[in-house]
């Protein structure tokens, strides 16, 4: 934990193994979601949405959208096929996948 400007940060460990098979498990994923990584590895939001910023610094996945609490990504290569569905997120709308 450090300060900085009167914020406080709190680093976050992500486990290695799942981050590892979240890796191994992209190029079967339309899109991802901090909720939706949370759910399939079993891990807090907090984790996974570190997990996502990991993966999209290493290029992996790319930000397509969502909100500043709810960012949705896709495996790097499937970003024009996500956009051309003109897929608008609202509040309570479900993406398949």
């Amino acid at each position: 934990m450090s300060e900085s400007g009167g914020r406080v940060r709190i680093d976050v460990l992500v486990p290695r193994d799942v981050l590892e098979k979240l890796r191994r498990d992209l190029r079967r994923e339309s899109y991802l979601t901090p909720f939706k990584v949370s759910q399939r590895y079993d891990v807090n939001v907090t984790i996974a949405k570190k997990m996502l910023k990991i993966l999209e610094a290493e290029g992996l996945i790319v930000r397509v959208g969502g909100t500043r609490r709810t960012p949705i990504y896709v495996p790097k290569g499937k970003e024009l096929a996500f956009e051309s569905l003109n897929v608008g997120v609202r509040t309570g709308e479900r993406l398949g996948g």
